[in-house]
């Protein structure tokens, strides 16, 4: 079976970590998304690919080139102007001409190859199926209606209290090729899976309750660490060894290590610093005395962590710093971000409500009571400032020493904060 991935998304969302990258190149412990969706395919024997890519294309098309590094096919089909999902499966179709049946799954879905293996086995030898997870909050999603194991209804995001189940679709498509003929007609992936089913076509549901995530929000990133981190556990390093400490780290006897923790190359652990695992060290990464780094927090490569700083369930990009004395809590900060000494990223409210996010102009749940801020890549933040919980600061932005982040930042802005001094005479 080919599988398809669609890879041309811009990635809106999750800015401002996609201002110069796509989401499918977004770093999660050590490889790009794309590159764990491909990783997963490939352990259930699925070695043809087809990507649909756009948006920064060349950046996808450079790293995985034609796949054989990999273990895989890979051909790419190129959508133009996006203009939908719909529109991204039919630019695909000339590459999937040949194949009865394909998998359909997005680059920025992380979960376990037994989801796929499940979509798969729910389709039997000839007939469609979709990956179903059930969730607490359905009318956010396509949501389907079940007789037996076929799925006779999809309903987009429908309002609260009318969903006919809580079962949405996660993660998953078995398509044959007459998906193609129905999306062309409705010019919509769900209403053209509804057109299928209206004309008899055979959909089956795959009710999986293996973790899945949909790294299409920020904070859906946080979500997907914990499941690289069981995948991470169960892979094997060449010395056999899980978790593992590359040979050429430098990590000092005086350092406390505990859980699942792995390091990378070069990387240096100064005396004094503890790892509670699972946490994941890429290379070439710092970490100075007395750190604390805890709870899947990652960084990636050329992260610089220093003196006394605590970092909690927080991903760090690629060439990101943290000066002395530093708070990161459940918060990602993008490619080159710079967070001087004494800065906190909190990631609590008092009231402990759920924590919101400004999103295309309309304050959204995260559906958690932790979390804390997403700084763009080569955005700095001065000594001693403070984000609140769910703030955002933009693509290259300055925040001076001292202030207080109460609402979002935009890119490119200098946050400044004006004093009034007064010079009174001493007292003799």
């Amino acid at each position: 079976m080919k599988a398809l991935i669609l890879a041309a998304g811009f990635g809106t969302r999750l800015h401002p970590l996609t201002q110069f990258h796509p989401k499918a190149m977004l770093p999660l412990l050590g490889k790009p998304m794309l590159h764990h969706v491909i990783d997963t395919l490939r352990e259930i024997n699925i070695r043809e690919i087809v990507l649909v890519v756009s948006h920064f294309r060349e950046q996808i098309k450079d790293y995985f080139g034609d796949g054989k590094e990999l273990g895989v096919k890979i051909s790419y089909a190129i959508q133009e102007s996006p203009k939908g999902e719909y529109d991204a499966v039919l630019s695909a179709e000339r590459e999937l001409a040949g194949a009865d049946r394909f998998l359909m799954t997005d680059c920025d879905i992380i979960t376990t190859p037994q989801r796929f293996k499940d979509a798969i086995k729910a389709s039997g030898t000839s007939d469609m199926a979709l990956s179903l997870f059930e969730v607490p909050n359905p009318n956010q999603f396509g949501v389907v209606a079940l007789e037996g194991e076929k799925i006779t209804k999809i309903v987009e995001k429908p309002p609260p209290g009318t969903e006919p189940s809580n079962l949405i679709v996660a993660g998953a498509y078995i398509f044959t090729q007459a998906i193609f003929d129905a999306i062309r007609k409705t010019k919509d992936l769900e209403v053209g899976i509804q057109h299928l089913i209206d004309e008899g076509h055979s959909v089956f549901g795959s009710h999986s309750t293996t973790p899945w995530v949909d790294v299409g929000r920020t904070w859906n990133i946080l979500e997907a660490t914990p499941i690289l981190f069981e995948r991470l556990r169960h892979q094997k390093t060449t010395s056999g060894k899980t978790p593992s400490i590359d040979p050429t780290a430098k990590v000092s006897k005086a350092a406390h290590l505990s859980g699942d923790v792995w390091i990378g190359a070069n990387a240096r652990v100064f005396p004094g610093a503890s790892l509670v695992g699972p946490v994941y060290v890429g290379e070439n990464v710092v970490v100075g005395n007395n750190a604390l780094l805890r709870d899947h927090t990652v960084l990636e490569q050329g992260v610089s962590v220093g003196f006394a700083c605590e970092v909690r369930n927080s991903v760090l990009m690629p060439g990101s710093s943290i000066g002395h004395l530093a708070f990161i809590g459940d918060s990602i900060l993008g490619h080159e971000a710079d967070i001087g000494a004494g800065v906190v990223l909190s990631n609590y409210r008092f009231d402990g409500e759920t924590v919101k996010v400004m999103l295309r102009g309309e304050l959204v749940s995260t559906h958690t009571d932790k979390f804390g801020a997403v700084v763009g890549g080569k955005s700095k933040i001065g000594c001693n400032a403070v984000v609140l919980p769910g703030r955002t600061i933009g693509f290259d932005s300055w925040i001076d020493p001292g202030i207080v982040v109460e609402k979002d930042v935009p890119d490119n802005i200098h946050l400044r904060l004006k004093q009034s001094c007064v010079e009174e005479k001493r007292r003799s």
